[in-house]
């Protein structure tokens, strides 16, 4: 009987034999509270909370980084950047939760730089999913200067600067302390998460978009990883109406499309389209956290980009998406 519940703990949490036998004999081998004990045996959530203040172009920002010390996963990476100083009001000492709160909220106020924010945050979150990084995910309270002068380096190869100063505070809470504060909005049902897999996916917000349609530009069928297509974000959770003003999907006039980078594409289930017509399923990325699905015919034709060898490294992307740039 006991070997059962056992295996039953192990499929229901995903944790390995050790742990479901401790937690089953710390509640009298009753499976519901050793279900409910799993998340708080071990302190595997580390949190860094930072303040950056770059004096030389007079640039404020805030960072959260909360990662899993168990799978090695990035939970959760938020980064904003802005000319106004009263982004960095918030207090280190706020939990994580509240201090995202603040730190997205920021990302709307005047002064605040959404590209650059953008690329910060997927910059940061590359890092700590590199192998550079492996020394950062240690649950034991301290060892902060080290992540300090770390993400300080990086911060400052990215916004292009010598004067970068950043103040960094570490949290270590269990998995039940960090899911008791999660934000509804992470906990609604995802659209399904088709295409690709990977650690990083522990957190991740897959949004419904529609991929723009353009009579002369790229047939679905030869798109491929690394294109630039149009998406425009068709979720009606309030989250995904937050992000669609955040990333500049939304107008006067209704959802605008965002130019995001092409990750996966697969064939639809059956079922999604016609022999004659089959669809694909095409996932494209807006940041490290989020992402957008979108089912299309295989021979619709989309508004997309093929990045060119001979466009000069500087170029503005986006610029050259929106301003008429060569499409396949």
């Amino acid at each position: 009987m006991i070997p059962d519940k056992i295996v039953l703990l192990m499929e229901e949490t995903g944790c390995d034999r050790g742990e479901a036998e401790l937690a089953l004999e710390m509640c009298g081998y009753v499976v519901e509270e050793a279900v409910k004990a799993i998340p708080k045996l071990h302190k595997s959530v580390v949190v860094f909370k930072g303040k950056l203040i770059d004096s030389e172009q007079n640039l404020y920002g805030l960072l959260l980084a909360v990662l899993n010390t168990k799978s090695r996963a990035v939970l959760r990476c938020r980064a904003v950047i802005s000319f106004n100083p009263a982004v960095c009001a918030v207090s280190l000492e706020k939990d994580w939760f509240e201090f995202e709160k603040h730190l997205c909220g920021c990302r709307l106020w005047e002064g605040s730089l959404p590209n650059e924010s953008l690329e910060l945050e997927v910059a940061v979150a590359n890092h700590l999913r590199s192998s550079a990084a492996a020394g950062h995910f240690d649950s034991q309270p301290g060892g902060t200067e080290t992540v300090q002068a770390d993400l300080a380096e990086l911060l400052r190869r990215s916004l292009r600067t010598r004067a970068l100063e950043l103040k960094l505070k570490k949290d270590v809470l269990d998995m039940g302390q960090f899911q008791s504060l999660q934000p509804a909005a992470a906990r609604l049902d995802r659209v399904r998460p088709a295409v690709v897999r990977g650690p990083w996916l522990d957190e991740l917000l897959i949004l419904t978009v529609n991929l723009e349609q353009d009579p002369d530009g790229m047939p679905a069928a030869e798109l491929r990883a690394g294109d630039m297509a149009a998406a425009c974000i068709a979720d009606d959770r309030d989250i995904a109406k937050y992000l669609a003003k955040f990333l500049g999907g939304h107008s006067e006039k209704g959802p605008a499309p965002i130019p995001a980078l092409v990750e996966a594409i697969e064939a639809a289930p059956a079922g999604g389209a016609s022999a004659e017509s089959p669809a694909l399923l095409v996932r494209v990325r807006f940041s490290a956290g989020v992402c957008g699905d979108a089912e299309v015919p295989a021979a619709q034709r989309l508004r997309v980009v093929r990045a060119a060898l001979d466009i000069p490294e500087k170029s503005p992307w986006w610029q050259r998406f929106f301003g008429g740039g060569n499409k396949g």
